[in-house]
């Protein structure tokens, strides 16, 4: 078996990445290793998080894991897929962003806890696709702390209109068919009632509230990035109809 890392303490975030690969040059594993405190509680997060993932999809992501006090590694199945380009924006990725919703739907509606489990970064640059399937990866934000249903789907919608908000101006279509999304949200029982109004403002305090889960990483959550004058113009237009 051959390894390479091609990603070293990417956003600051103290975890290594490493491709492996067998003797025929496939991909067999990709290896997240963390040395400091930090980001070993971030790899810990993320054992728990695919452990939720798993048992709510079936979806075997994990291979295993080495837990010592100052080294914490996880050796995951390398999954066959595409990769979408998050940075397309709203109306290049439309159709990868409904696949997103719906699967968030089917694993979150279904799922029974006194406390909401969330992903914490729920993206596009987080979720293979295949031709039947979309797998989730990337659960270092994890937390089975009370999050409100919806609000990973709203942060990954959110991300996708800020990244379209840097090249143009938001049109009327693009608001109508995100409150289509907010219906279709609602419709399936994946919409708390605290995002009916003001949902951006409720999404920015919630990931503000709680920002231990997301620490040093919180500043990269594009959702973070939205003006508090582009919250109150979104929420005017953006919302359960």
């Amino acid at each position: 078996m051959i390894g390479y890392l091609f990603r070293a303490n990417s956003n600051n975030s103290g975890i290594y990445i490493t491709k492996f690969y067998d003797s025929n040059n496939k991909s067999i594993i990709i290896k997240k290793s963390a040395f400091t405190k930090s980001s070993i509680l971030r790899l810990r997060r993320e054992l728990k998080g695919v452990s939720f993932y798993s048992s709510n999809t079936g979806d075997n992501l994990l291979f295993s894991y080495i837990d010592l006090p100052n080294y914490f590694s996880i050796n995951f199945n390398y999954i066959e897929g595409k990769k979408v380009d998050y940075r397309n924006g709203y109306w290049i990725n439309k159709n990868y962003i409904e696949r997103a919703i719906n699967k968030y739907c089917e694993i979150w509606s279904s799922s029974v806890s006194d406390n909401l489990f969330s992903h914490g970064d729920y993206s596009l640059d987080n979720i293979i696709f295949t031709d039947n399937s979309e797998i989730i990866i990337d659960w270092e934000h994890f937390s089975n702390s009370f999050m409100p249903i919806g609000f990973d789907a709203l942060n990954l919608i959110y991300e996708q209109l800020y990244i379209l908000m840097s090249k143009k101006k938001i049109n009327d279509e693009t608001i109508q068919n995100v409150n289509l999304m907010f219906k279709n949200l609602h419709a399936k029982k994946c919409l708390d009632k605290c995002f009916w109004k003001n949902p951006l403002l409720k999404l920015q305090e919630l990931i503000y509230y709680n920002k231990d889960i997301w620490g040093n990483q919180i500043s990269k959550l594009p959702v973070m990035k939205i003006t508090d004058l582009q919250v109150k113009d979104l929420d005017q237009m953006i919302y359960l109809q």
